[in-house]
């Protein structure tokens, strides 16, 4: 999964999450990674988060990869601590308005989203503000179908708690706390891109492991995943079938190929 986010604060429970390390060398921006996760943090505003929607695009190997623009933001209606998923982003100087498509089921709010150029103080409309998804939609859209980029921000202030600076532990915090619904999204967004972008031939090892072991719906989803992740780190369809031949059973074949990747992980 490939995250947009604008301040450190609000990247270090990812961060510590998915165990991701700051990429070595110079670099545009940060980048922080560990297996096929990817976070990069744009800095604020408009300008910046278009060209870090660049920069991300440009390290996807040519393939539609699901991105998550995730971060804190004002709302005039919701509470503090509120998760929701942008499904109108708009700005008020820009003729563009885009439209994360719905493309899940999810209990998480849905509300519009306004990028603005500087902190709102006073909420005007029942939507959210922030400063960079209006960008970075503008930017990916233009290179990934829109089903695959979603914008995702919990409420740090609203007309009842107005922000009067930024509180890096604040965004930190709100973020931890949602974390379980940031996992719940970019699960099913990795869903979809499988299905969208799945090259024949993981589908057709896919295939015959689930028809072999009979694997559960969490098992089928750990294997997509983990077969993602092999073709992504450079492991061969024949290293790959070595590990379909051995295995007896689902729980070996999981555990093993597991095993295997954590060294190229590490080594990437």
């Amino acid at each position: 999964m490939n995250f947009l986010v604008a301040l450190q604060p609000e990247a270090r429970p990812l961060i510590e999450r998915l165990k991701l390390k700051k990429r070595n060398g110079t670099h545009p921006f940060p980048v922080f990674e560990y297996g096929t996760d990817r976070l990069v943090i744009s800095g604020i505003g408009r300008i910046q988060a278009a060209a870090a929607t660049g920069f991300l695009l440009g390290q996807c190997d040519f393939r539609p990869r699901a991105i998550i623009n995730l971060g804190i933001a004002g709302h005039g209606s919701l509470d503090v601590g509120t998760a929701f998923l942008a499904n109108r982003s708009s700005h008020s100087q820009e003729r563009g308005i885009y439209y994360p498509p719905a493309v899940f089921e999810s209990k998480i709010a849905k509300s519009g989203l306004q990028t603005i150029d500087a902190p709102e103080k006073d909420y005007p409309k029942p939507i959210g503000y922030d400063m960079e998804a209006h960008a970075i939609c503008s930017i990916a859209y233009k290179s990934v179908t829109r089903e695959l980029v979603q914008i995702m921000k919990v409420v740090s202030d609203n007309p009842s708690s107005p922000l009067t600076e930024f509180d890096p532990k604040l965004a930190t915090d709100l973020l931890f706390e949602n974390l379980s619904n940031v996992e719940e999204i970019s699960e099913k967004l990795e869903e979809l891109e499988r299905e969208i972008t799945m090259d024949p031939d993981i589908l057709a090892i896919l295939a015959e492991m689930k028809a072999k072991f009979h694997l559960t719906a969490t098992q089928t989803h750990q294997l997509e995943k983990l077969l993602l992740q092999a073709h992504a780190l450079g492991l061969g369809d024949n290293e790959i079938s070595k590990f379909f031949d051995s295995s007896t059973d689902s729980k070996y074949l999981l555990s093993n190929l597991q095993q295997k990747l954590d060294p190229l992980r590490i080594l990437r």
